[in-house]
């Protein structure tokens, strides 16, 4: 197959392409409005759930009582105890949203749908730059009803945010990949940052997919790669280090934090008998994490007790590793008991049974044309580091852990852009196919449009 050339990378929009793209994002924020309003609305928020948990840590920044635990905060009379249980920015966004008058669960969901929004504008720029501008209204347009991306934006969970941080680096990442500035690699640096201090497995994305952007850059002498590489991580210290500083001061916690001091606790709720075997072969039980010690409210113990067992409990099952493993990152792709993950979505995640099944249903074929697509950039000699990267990052993610849809929202995102390069694709094959021999000359001008 003839593959034709994109539309030049980054060029500018045209007005008809900006008019398009919003009456996409329109139809975006109405469907997102709609499902947070009458299938979120009046969802509780459960009383030991993620969603509480970053919704009362928002209310507490907005009071100014800090990053405390907000599940002690909540249920003990504002009694303040040290908190890293997950990354800051989620819950700064919904700590100024909370400060801007819109304290309920329903307003800090509508607002997050807001950020959903945002990310199919953004992802639509992503394939307009690889791909031209018919790609870029594809993509718009998947990322607006794809289920996978707007079942998270009512949830009151930092998949939205994260997402959208990902839509940046894939954006960023191929912008500096046709011209590595040295202020394109700061931008590309200072949103991974932003990611990392949304979802703690972004930190992934430096080693995978700046060392190589930086020290494989066109046009640059060595010293100037290893410039930029400085720089990149000059940026990355200057944007996650005051989290960390914050979070080490003396008298906060006993034992050190780099980004979370929970991920030996999500590791605890993977590593047990329950989910070794079984119905949740590859999920996570409630009844095997360590989210607690009797007498102690410090996280950081509790997070190295609960890392601690885990790594014990794998020692013990070496030979099932590569079972568990691989029934780990089948779930997380619905290679693995797809409808029973479904229906776990359902019950223990509270996606809903018919959004996870709409989404289900669209995945599949939504993941194919994304392998064709990324098939596709390669021939065309485009840079897919940054979709390998975010693949690998989910990946590892649930194999470190649990199998679960939500963890796999990265690469949903980088699907929705690979799929759409394919679909453009197909697009232009069936035209030049079906024009007018008279018109052959005229063929590329017509693909292009």
């Amino acid at each position: 197959m003839t593959v034709a050339a994109p539309d030049p990378p980054a060029a500018p929009a045209s007005s008809r392409f900006a008019a398009r793209l919003g009456m996409i994002t329109s139809g975006a924020l109405v469907l997102r409005f709609a499902f947070t309003y009458f299938a979120r609305g009046d969802q509780p928020l459960g009383v030991l759930t993620d969603n509480r948990w970053y919704f009362e840590a928002g209310r507490m920044l907005a009071r100014g009582d800090g990053f405390g635990n907000p599940l002690i905060w909540y249920s003990q009379d504002f009694r303040y105890v040290p908190s890293a249980g997950h990354p800051p920015l989620y819950p700064m966004f919904l700590g100024l949203i909370s400060f801007l008058g819109i304290d309920t669960p329903l307003g800090a969901r509508l607002a997050t749908a807001l950020v959903g929004v945002a990310t199919v504008v953004v992802l639509g720029l992503v394939a307009r730059d690889l791909a031209g501008e018919r790609a870029g209204l594809i993509a718009a347009g998947l990322a607006a009803v794809y289920p996978n991306l707007w079942i998270n934006d009512g949830a009151l969970l930092s998949e939205t945010l994260y997402v959208l941080f990902i839509a940046l680096f894939l954006l960023t990442t191929y912008r500096c990949w046709t011209k590595p500035t040295y202020g394109r690699v700061a931008i590309v640096s200072l949103v991974i940052a932003l990611a990392v201090l949304t979802r703690s497995e972004a930190l992934v994305l430096y080693p995978l997919c700046v060392v190589p952007l930086v020290l494989r850059a066109r046009g640059v002498s060595w010293r100037g790669r290893w410039e930029r590489l400085a720089l990149a991580v000059v940026v990355a210290v200057a944007a996650i280090g005051p989290w960390v500083a914050y979070n080490n001061q003396p008298g906060r916690f006993e034992r050190p934090v780099l980004i979370v001091a929970g991920s030996g606790i999500a590791m605890s709720y993977g590593n047990c008998d329950e989910t070794y075997s079984g119905e949740l072969l590859g999920f996570w039980a409630w009844q095997c994490g360590l989210g607690s010690l009797p007498g102690e409210e410090d996280e950081t113990l509790i997070d190295a007790a609960a890392r601690g067992q885990s790594f014990e409990y794998t020692k013990a099952h070496l030979g099932e590793q590569p079972k568990v493993l691989a029934a780990r990152v089948g779930r997380l792709f619905h290679l693995y008991r797809p409808g029973q993950s479904i229906e776990l979505d359902d019950r223990l995640e509270r996606r809903g049974l018919w959004p996870s099944r709409l989404a289900l249903a669209m995945y599949y074929p939504l993941t194919l044309l994304a392998i064709g697509g990324a098939v596709l950039l390669w021939r065309r000699k485009l840079p897919v580091s940054a979709y390998v990267a975010v693949t690998a990052s989910v990946v590892m993610s649930a194999a470190l852990t649990f199998g679960i849809t939500r963890y796999r929202v990265g690469f949903d995102a980088a699907a929705v852009v690979l799929a759409a390069a394919a679909i453009d694709a197909l697009v232009v094959r069936w035209r030049r196919r079906h024009a007018p021999a008279s018109s052959s000359g005229s063929a590329d001008t017509v693909a292009r449009r």
